[in-house]
């Protein structure tokens, strides 16, 4: 069931419905997608939180600033007042710019490589394992309340304070290579760049993110639900690993084995 159209949304609700009405399904747990946190403590404003989390309302202003203005030139004061939130709630919160830059950091590149190592684990052809990651990034992403791209661009202007975003980036590519090269070598997958095919999928899974965010008519994000979300992952996905495997006519098959091993593990 779709929520109601919102207002912003523009023709992007019927691109919506018609990759939702599909046979994709909700069913994965977004790998981004942080757990509930606490949610106390007054605002300065009775405006309520978008998602229910103080916490990733906060992200989304510190990351907005911090592409703004640059690390050193925000203060915890200009965020709390972007969020609405008197400075000694913000603490409660984050202690810190250096937590706030961590946070960040852990959204961008922590959480799908710890995906990554799930799906690696749990087994499957690597043409199973590029699916399952691409799906559960992209409906994870969807979910985020800012643009990753904002981080992209935080991080090459503070490269210092940043360092480790970099070397975690440079890992999630060579995680995604091996998956890859893997497949290319099983005769699974077309012979392909393995570097390359990895920089083009995170890049297609970023860029749908950045696109559902500004798809309205005026511009403005489009808010959908979880299940849109999915959808959209499973739709990237489908269309990703079709135009890899060496047999495109396997994809019916990647599909029914990632759909067994993300139940397997939502009931782990």
């Amino acid at each position: 069931m779709r929520e109601p159209r919102r207002r912003g949304q523009g023709s992007a609700g019927r691109v919506h419905t018609a990759v939702t009405n599909a046979e994709y399904g909700p069913g994965v747990v977004a790998a981004r997608e942080p757990e509930s946190r606490r949610t106390g403590r007054p605002r300065r404003s009775a405006r309520a939180p978008r998602d229910g989390d103080p916490r990733r309302e906060i992200v989304a202003a510190a990351s907005q600033l911090f592409t703004e203005r640059g690390v050193a030139g925000t203060t915890m004061a200009e965020i709390a007042r972007r969020c609405g939130l008197q400075q000694p709630s913000l603490y409660y919160y984050f202690r810190s710019k250096g937590e706030l830059l961590d946070e960040i950091v852990g959204e961008a590149n922590r959480a799908p490589l710890e995906l990554v190592a799930r799906v690696r684990a749990a087994g499957g052809s690597p043409a199973v394992q590029l699916y399952r990651v691409i799906r559960s990034d992209v409906a994870a992403l969807c979910a985020l309340p800012y643009d990753l791209n904002e981080i992209h661009r935080l991080a090459a202007r503070d490269p210092d304070a940043f360092a480790r975003y970099w070397t975690e980036r440079e890992r999630l590519v060579e995680e995604l290579a091996a998956i890859v090269t893997e497949g290319v070598d099983r005769k699974e997958l077309r012979p392909v760049d393995p570097r390359l095919t990895a920089l083009t999928l995170m890049s297609n899974d970023e860029g749908t993110q950045n696109w559902l965010r500004v798809a309205g008519r005026d511009g403005a994000p489009v808010h959908t639900s979880a299940a849109e979300h999915h959808a959209v992952g499973a739709f990237l996905a489908d269309l990703t690993v079709r135009g890899l495997l060496a047999a495109p006519r396997d994809l019916e098959r990647v599909r029914r084995s990632a759909d067994a091993l993300d139940a397997a593990a939502v009931v782990a």
